[in-house]
């Protein structure tokens, strides 16, 4: 059975963790599908010119709370205004941040599906977009 192509959009500001994660999502379904950024207004230029503008669906969006913040709840709130367009993705937070505050007032936002705590366990991220480990 062939899956559907799953788009992804990565930002993260530090290359170790990015490169490791691009790595254990570089399989079949995602090989032309993911986009890695580490920086946040760039990949905003992405979604509002490639996804939006396209008309295309943006499934995952992974986004490190280190690259914006204090300002996470503000990005948030942006990408819940864009939330129509790019067609309802699943946001994945990912932080150094063990703050139950913090997690809690995150996981209010209803597309922000998973909130993970560095270290990140291999393939994880991967078993949470495919559901399963290649």
């Amino acid at each position: 059975m062939q899956r559907k192509n799953k788009t992804v959009l990565y930002i993260d500001s530090e290359p170790s963790f990015l490169e490791q994660q691009k790595q254990d999502l570089k399989f079949k379904e995602l090989d032309e599908h993911l986009y890695s950024f580490n920086n946040i207004n760039e990949a905003f230029e992405f979604m509002e010119d490639h996804i939006i503008e396209r008309n295309h669906k943006l499934h995952y969006i992974i986004l490190n709370e280190k690259v914006v913040g204090q300002q996470l709840s503000n990005y948030l709130e942006k990408i819940w205004g864009l939330n129509e367009f790019l067609k309802r993705p699943d946001v994945i937070v990912i932080t150094d941040n063990n703050n139950t505050m913090v997690r809690n007032k995150i996981m209010q936002y209803p597309f922000v599906s998973v909130y993970l705590v560095k270290p990140v366990p291999n393939n994880y991220i991967e078993f949470l977009i495919t559901g399963q480990i290649a």
